[in-house]
């Protein structure tokens, strides 16, 4: 079984909270191990989706950001390299 795992690196801006509170899945729950790609293609897909109000213009996140995905995380960074989010699959035993 695996779950999520959120990890805040720096001061959070304002569209962070937007997307922890949307987040499609429920960070409580555990998922089944064989899922765990399929989870976390879901997850990147919303993040490339996400669109948040930034001034008087809506930003998209993956054009902001840059997202960095590895086989059991997700890091958005700024563009100068800071990193604000990781999130995580992590094995529950």
């Amino acid at each position: 079984m695996v779950r999520f795992v959120i990890e805040k690196h720096c001061k959070q801006p304002d569209w962070a909270l937007m997307l922890l509170a949307t987040f499609p899945f429920d960070r409580t729950k555990n998922y089944p191990d064989i899922e765990r790609y399929a989870i976390m293609g879901c997850v990147l897909n919303y993040l490339e989706e996400f669109t948040y109000r930034r001034r008087n213009a809506m930003q998209q996140l993956c054009v902001t950001h840059n997202l960095h995905c590895r086989e059991n995380s997700i890091t958005i960074e700024t563009a100068n390299g800071n990193a604000v989010l990781t999130i995580s699959l992590i094995a529950d035993n």
